[in-house]
């Protein structure tokens, strides 16, 4: 990535603590891993998972159905 790049990835984050109002989630998450071998995350493991990859997490902003996530390089 250029010094100045960002990156945005658009993700449907997981709650840290998941109730009984949040039992679809628990479907789609056991689906992604059934179907895809793919995992939903929460915020938390997504800033692990961009901090290995050497990105710093900038901002997270929620919408309606899904999060947009911006992250750049973790050296600049």
């Amino acid at each position: 990535m250029k010094p100045a790049a960002r990156l945005l990835v658009l993700e449907w984050i997981v709650p840290d603590r998941v109730g009984p109002a949040d039992v679809g989630i628990v479907g789609t998450g056991l689906n992604m891993l059934v179907m895809v071998s793919g995992q939903e995350r929460t915020e938390d493991e997504y800033r692990v998972l961009l901090e290995s990859a050497g990105l710093r997490v900038t901002r997270v902003i929620p919408t309606p159905a899904t999060s947009l996530i911006e992250a750049v390089d973790a050296a600049c």
